[in-house]
This record gives structure tokens, sequence and C-alpha cells, in this order.
């Protein structure tokens, strides 16, 4: 697949994520002069990227759209719901059709029924008919006498384009008039004449003109790619959509022996300087790059390898007793980190890469349960590492969609409540060093922990004495039990119990934490904490019998020899005492079935940190720490107890990572 044919995909992803979003905003404030703008430019861009790819099914849908939008813009059709649902089920066309050119490099989508659909609208639109093109303009006399005396000619800005060596060069005088916005008409007027004449210069100049800052019109001098007079210009433009009147003047001698009236400079330098195009002129650097993910992963690998090798290489070293290469070996250590690091950081993309398609996916869900639903976002440019950001995709949406199905109430509900009739959800993201926590929040009707504790004993998750023992932090956990559902009724939404514990597991498959508050009748909220980065981290390496273990050094508090510690004996289990806490002793032979394990007294006790389990190991010895990298286990043994992945060391060993809240 050709570069060209991947930025023409990824382009329109862009655009059509952005078209969306625009809608919601137009539909949200049709007077939103910002969001009409954006969504003329990218559905304009969308039309003439699929011509000119070739694709006229999609560049024909995508015109159809844009003039729809130009009714809209000009006053002529007002902003329903019925319209914007046609508007967004035009964009769904497109986006399936992007789809299928990516998959299968042709277009299988018929969307002439759409089309039709878009221009009868049109056609049958309330306002004002559209003025044809020879009524909406003003002719210039384009028999009148070429005068330049007359045309302020900005020779020094010309003098840096190949207008002295173009064939014909003509002014055109252009009025927009009464337009709603400059920014649109000029995107509009420009695309059109760039793509039959090269436009040297301008008045404002051309950056100014493209922003929008200009009055009633601009001028351009430019020259037309085929042979062309001012009469034949003036008909093409005359009576243009935007235009309220053109004047076309020849004043191709003028420009020339307004440029040549200096002899040009032998000096090749002074030639770079000055006379290449506006474009060769930049002097700003390009400052990114556009790589294929497949090749940032394959970078990622051969990290991987190269940290193994590296500790492989520290290992050999160590036992060769080589002391004199121990500073080239630590630079060379820090040399890795740093490429880590930065590899790292190659993989990292903001959560709104994700989470862009959410406020249309709020917008349709809404609507089909009649509900009124407000939803933000904040602190969606934090970026994570892309494959925890793609684990993450489905349970947010899961969230989400609970949000509006379970929690924000019908608006005759909420009124009678003493709520406002539209309810809220908000998607929040922040960070906080290595960690980044994203919450789905909603002020609707909140859990009920004695509707929960009823259905927790009719589903027979626990007994009814140990339900009602709960506390209601640990029934509002009772959500992730597999099959439990508070819903009656089965929806397309909800209701058939599967959803919760596939995002529970899905959260911890990489490492990450779910917690949910709530308070019934004001709202719920749900909190995912979540690594940034795939697990490359410092593990202490511990032995039980013939075997080797490592733990996160991020789950370890202390380490002691078990003799000089305070063990009780409690039935058949041991007790660690602490600081006045107590913490029950899991034996590691035991509890993983490691064969020639024997007690001794200067077995080691590994204490786990509280906030993660309140329990400690105990293990034959420790061989050290070193930076790894973790690979989590996938499929059937994610769901190994008491271990969440592997490492492969220097010598090739594979050493399993222990998951202490699982043990």
């Amino acid at each position: 697949m050709s570069d060209v044919f991947d930025t023409f995909i990824r382009e329109s992803q862009d655009d059509l994520l952005q078209l969306n979003n625009s809608l919601l905003a137009l539909e949200d404030n049709p007077s939103d002069a910002e969001a009409i703008d954006a969504v003329f430019r990218v559905s304009h861009n969308l039309k003439g990227n699929f011509g000119a790819m070739g694709f006229e099914a999609p560049s024909n849908l995508a015109h159809a759209l844009e003039d729809l939008l130009d009714e809209v813009r000009e006053g002529k059709m007002a902003v329903t719901n019925d319209r914007m649902n046609l508007l967004f089920e035009a964009v769904d066309s497109l986006d399936e059709m992007v789809t299928q050119i990516d998959e299968s490099g042709e277009v299988q989508l018929d969307p002439s029924a759409t089309v039709n659909q878009l221009r009868a609208e049109i056609d049958g639109s309330d306002g004002a008919e559209v003025a044809s093109d020879s009524e909406s303009g003003t002719a210039a006399d384009s028999d009148t006498e070429p005068g330049a005396a007359s045309i302020d000619i900005p020779f020094d800005t010309l003098e840096e384009t190949d207008a002295a060596e173009a064939d014909s060069v003509f002014h055109l005088d252009l009025a927009i008039g009464d337009g709603e916005s400059n920014l649109v008409d000029a995107m509009f007027i420009l695309g059109d004449i760039q793509d039959g004449y090269t436009v040297h210069a301008g008045e404002p100049p051309i950056t100014d003109i493209e922003s929008g800052e200009f009055d009633d019109g601009f001028e351009l001098y430019v020259s037309p790619d085929k042979p062309a007079d001012a009469d034949a210009i003036f008909e093409e433009y005359d009576g243009h959509r935007y235009l309220e009147s053109v004047d076309v003047v020849d004043v191709t001698d003028d420009v020339r022996g307004g440029l040549t009236d200096e002899e040009p400079s032998d000096d090749d330098s002074s030639a770079d300087e000055s006379g290449g195009s506006v474009l060769d002129n930049h002097d700003t650097e390009i400052e990114s790059i556009r790589v294929d993910v497949t090749t940032i992963d394959e970078l990622y690998n051969q990290v991987e390898e190269m940290v193994t090798s590296r500790i492989k290489l520290r290992n050999t070293i160590e036992d060769l007793g080589v002391s004199e290469v121990e500073k080239e070996l630590s630079e060379h250590d820090k040399i890795t980190s740093r490429i880590q690091d930065t590899v790292l950081e190659m993989r990292l993309v903001p959560v709104r890469t994700i989470a862009g398609h959410f406020p249309r996916l709020v917008r349709d869900i809404a609507q089909e349960q009649g509900k009124e639903i407000s939803f933000e976002m904040t602190g969606v440019d934090i970026e994570m590492d892309r494959s925890i950001l793609n684990e993450m995709r489905d349970p947010l949406v899961h969230l989400i969609r609970n949000a509006i199905d379970h929690g924000i109430e019908k608006p005759d509900v909420r009124e009678a409540k003493g709520k406002s009739r539209g309810g809220t959800i908000e998607l929040r993201g922040t960070r906080e060093r290595d960690t980044v926590t994203l919450a789905i929040e909603d002020d609707g009707a909140g859990l009920d922990p004695e509707r929960l504790r009823k259905k927790a004993i009719e589903k027979d998750v626990m007994s009814p004495a140990k339900v009602q023992s709960l506390e209601r932090s640990e029934v509002y956990e009772l959500i992730f039990h597999p099959g439990f559902s508070t819903n009656d009724e089965v929806t397309d939404i909800s209701g058939r119990g599967v959803g919760m514990d596939v995002v529970n597991r899905v959260v911890q498959s990489v490492d990450g934490d779910i917690d949910v508050e709530s308070e019934p009748g004001e709202g719920t909220c749900v909190t995912l904490t979540l690594p940034v980065s795939v697990a490359i981290e410092r593990v202490l390496f511990i032995e039980t019998g013939e075997e080797a273990y490592g733990i996160p050094i991020k789950n370890v508090d202390d380490i002691s020899v078990i003799s000089d510690l305070d063990i009780q004996s409690f039935d058949d289990s041991k007790i660690l005492s602490h600081d006045s806490k107590t913490y029950p002793i899991i034996d590691l032979g035991e509890s993983l079935n490691v064969p020639e394990t024997e007690k001794q007294d200067d077995d080691l006790i590994v204490r786990v940190k509280d906030g993660i389990r309140k329990v400690a190991l105990r293990c034959d010895g420790m061989n050290g720490q070193e930076e790894v990298v973790i690979k989590p286990f996938h499929g059937s043994l994610s769901s190994t107890e008491g271990i969440s992945g592997a490492s492969v060391l220097g010598e090739g060993d594979v050493v399993m990572i222990l998951d202490v809240e699982s043990l």
C-alpha cells in the first residue's frame, strides 16, 4: 500500500471524526460560527480528497452534504432534529466507505439513496431558492483597457514568484459582499481558483486571505494553467456562488516590465534567497513525522531484546570478575535506559484518540432512549501507551453506555425529583507520574445498595448473612460479579449480565484498578487507574525450592529474616505481628506447589505494602533485583491466580512474576 494511500485513509478518518464533533456542536448551538466553519472546511476537504483519489461515490455524497450545509449556513434551512439525523447518516455512510477503501481498496456501499435524500431536502426547503450563477454576480467590464496605472501592483511580493516568466498574469478584484464567514468564503474561492490557476500574490497577503482577515473582498494576481483571456476568466467566475462581483484585468506587460527593470544578479546565493517560491522560502523545520505503528512496535521489541542482552552482559562480566569495564557498563546501562524511555514515549498517544467518537455515541443512544444528556470531556489530551489505550476502548464504551442506560433518568423522572431535565455525563482524565486516572461520572439515579444486596441474594452470589455484613463500598463491587445485573428488562444497551465483569478483567489485565463510588439519587463515578506505559519495571527476584519468582519492587514494603520477627501460629496458619498490625503469612512453596521446599530459620519474609494487600510472603532466599520487561499472560493463562506474567532473563531463563493480590 502506497504512502499516499495510507495518508489519504488516515486524513479521511481524522476528517470524519472532526466532522462528527463539529456537527454535534452545530446541533447544540446552530449559531456557532466556528462549528459551521469547521463543517464546511472538512466536508470540502473530504470531497476534494475522494475525487483526487478517484472514488466518485463518496465524493458525490460529500458534495451533497456540503450543499445542504450551505443552505443551513445561508439561513435558508433551519437546524432541525430530522435534518441533523440525515447529516449524521451521511457521515456514517462516508465512514463506512472509508473503512471499505482501507480494507479492500474499493467502495461497495451505494450511497445514492442518501445523496437523493440530501438533494431532495435541498430542493424542498422552505427558504428562498438559490440564485443562479448568472444572477448572483455583478459583471465587470472586461473590455476595459487594462489599466495598471490604476492598480497598485505589489512588485516586491511578485519578485519572489515566477510571475515574470508566466505566459500571462491577470489581476482579479473579487467582491464577496455580505457573507456570514470570510474564512469559509475565502476557502471555497481560493480552492476553486487554485484548481486552474497559479496564484502569485494577493492583497491582502494570501495568509491573511486564508485566515479570513479581509473586509468585503480581496485581490489576486494569477496565471491560468491553460491559455485564457480576461473575457474567458470573467465568464468563468461571473456569478460564482460566493462572489458578489468580479473584475478581471490583464496586467502581463506591466508585471513583466516592473520585474525586469533591474538586471538579475549573477550571484547564485542571492538568487536562492529571493528567487524561490513562497513555499521554498519557509524557514520552519519539519517538527513531526508519521510513523506506522508496526514500525514502533518492532522498535519496542528490539528494545526488549536489548534490555535482556544488557542483563546477560552484566551477569557475564560479574561472573568473570572483570571490574575494568564497570565504568563502560554503567554508561551502557544509562544509554539503554534512555532509549527505553524514548521508545516508550513514542508509543504514547492522547486519550482523545479513542474518546473522539464518544460524543456521537452519547448523542445517538440518548436520542434512542428519549433522554437529554450533556456529555463533557476534560483531560483527554493526556497520553498513554497505545496498547493500553486500545484495551480500554471497549471498557470505556461500556461504562458510558451504562451511565446512559442505568444512570441518567428520563427527563420527566428527573424533573419530578427536582433535577434539571437534562443529565450530565463526564469523562475526566488526569495523570500523576506513571499513572493515568480515567473517571466516568454521571448525575443520574446512582446505585441503590439495598437493591444490589437483594440481587446478590437472588442470584446466589453469596449468603444473605454475608451480603448484609458488607460495607457500602463492598456492595458496589458486586456489580463486577459475572452475570450480575440490576436491569430487570433486557435492552440493546444492557441488562444481559455481561459487561462489568469483563471491564474489571480487562482493567486488571493491564495492571490497572477499578473503583466505584455512588450516592443513591445523586449519581455514580467509576474510576479506572491505569499505568501510563507497558510493563518495564524493577523486580525483586526471590527463590523457593528450586524455582525463582519475581515481585515488582513497587509492591514490596520490607524484607526480613524470619528468625528476627514476631511470628505466631493460629490454627494451621502463621501470622506476622508488625507495628501493632497483623499480616497473614503465605508460604510460597506451599501456595505454588513447589517441590523440595524446607522451612529454615534463615528463610525470608517479604511484607507487601498495606495499600496493595495486607499480607506477607515466606520464601527461601533472595537473588537481587533488576529492571525487566514483563510480558502479561493472555488467553487461558490470564486467569492463573497468583501469576501476572513472565520475564525472560539474560541467560534465557523464564521467570514468573507474582500477582500478590490474587496469590
